[in-house]
């Protein structure tokens, strides 16, 4: 397997291909040993995908990674935990929006390419790992493995995490992200950038030194018993923390809480003539969120309180949930459209799009 001599190609391995008559779609490993500064990257992918994965910006601007997979002096440590394995523990205090993670991903793999023949679609998966970089694959193996077989395939079910990549599902395989444990009310969130393949964790409230790093694996906007099934059935875990350890009045009141903000927030982001959104109904949000410790709800929260009463001429108070909304900063989603809405309100109230917008609706 030689190297690409194609200054075009960002692949630094010719990509090695299952044969079609295996399957009905082309599945390719295509590896970088020297993106993101050499940490290396291996795709196993289609054809297609591969192609405007190369156009992407992690690959056409090298600047991109020149603060990212710094670990030499990170905020935390690693700790065996009694009956859980390991964890992450923070070494210093952490304040909301401080970045305890930043990484590139060491492997991305398309669901699908597993499927047609598992034990086939496992030697291009070993093929993606032979081919990165010594160091990447001793990090790659140093993640925890959930149950015996293939110790690739075991690592990547345990450890990645799942989601759209190019309009494909995918697995995504970020080894130091994957060491934080799960809760249901982290004290940390994550957000993925596709255009530069960098996961950041940012802290969601402030984090005592000694204090466990933990992040959401699934959706913790369910109520207990949604929750513990979701996790069970796909990260094969009951989860135990301190929520759903909780007696059954304190889980009653939770699912109670959860479904009110539920119907809350689709009533807030309801921008018809027939919206029942208020500026009361945003404060009624904000207080829930605090109730049930969703840290990373307190940007949204302001968010909402300050198109509210944007929407109903309250100029005053739609400047001061927006300045709250960006204090809080975006820590489970970076620069998004929230962020910018907020912004715009803050420099031109009565030219925003929600101006007046609830209280002509309900004069027509």
């Amino acid at each position: 397997m030689g190297s690409l001599s194609q200054s075009s190609s960002p692949w630094t391995e010719m990509p090695k291909c299952i044969p079609k008559e295996n399957s009905t779609l082309t599945y390719c490993v295509y590896t970088s040993d020297v993106f993101a500064n050499g940490r290396g990257i291996s795709f196993f992918t289609t054809p297609s995908v591969a192609e405007r994965v190369a156009a992407l910006p992690a690959f056409t601007r090298k600047d991109l990674y020149d603060k990212v997979n710094i670990f030499d002096d990170p905020p935390w440590e690693i700790k065996v935990i009694p009956g859980r394995g390991r964890g992450l523990f923070a070494t210093r205090t952490l304040y909301r929006g401080d970045r305890i993670v930043a990484a590139t991903p060491v492997g991305v793999y398309l669901s699908d390419a597993l499927v047609p023949d598992f034990k086939l679609g496992y030697i291009y998966l070993h093929t993606a790992f032979i081919h990165l970089p010594k160091p990447t694959q001793q990090l790659f193996l140093s993640a925890m493995a959930g149950s015996e077989g293939d110790p690739i395939m075991e690592r990547v079910n345990t450890n990645a995490f799942s989601g759209d990549f190019e309009g494909e599902p995918h697995f995504l395989m970020y080894p130091e992200t994957a060491r934080m444990n799960h809760d249901c009310r982290p004290n940390a969130m994550y957000y993925y950038d596709p255009k530069t393949l960098i996961h950041s964790t940012i802290a969601a409230r402030t984090i005592e030194p000694g204090e466990e790093i933990t992040i959401p694996y699934d959706n913790i906007l369910r109520q207990r018993s949604e929750r513990q099934k979701s996790l069970s059935n796909y990260w094969g875990f009951q989860c135990t923390c301190s929520l759903c350890s909780s007696s059954a009045t304190e889980t009653a009141r939770s699912d109670t809480r959860i479904a009110e903000i539920i119907e809350l927030q689709t009533e807030l982001a309801n921008w018809s003539p027939w919206s029942t959104g208020t500026p009361t109904k945003a404060e009624m949000l904000i207080s829930l969120y605090e109730e049930e410790h969703l840290h990373a709800a307190k940007a949204t929260g302001h968010t909402f309180a300050a198109l509210a009463y944007n929407a109903v001429g309250d100029k005053m108070m739609a400047e001061w949930h927006a300045e709250l909304a960006l204090e809080a900063g975006m820590v489970n989603s970076g620069p998004n459209d929230d962020e910018r809405a907020m912004k715009q309100l803050l420099n031109d109230p009565e030219g925003h799009w929600s101006w007046m917008a609830r209280k002509q609706t309900r004069e027509l």
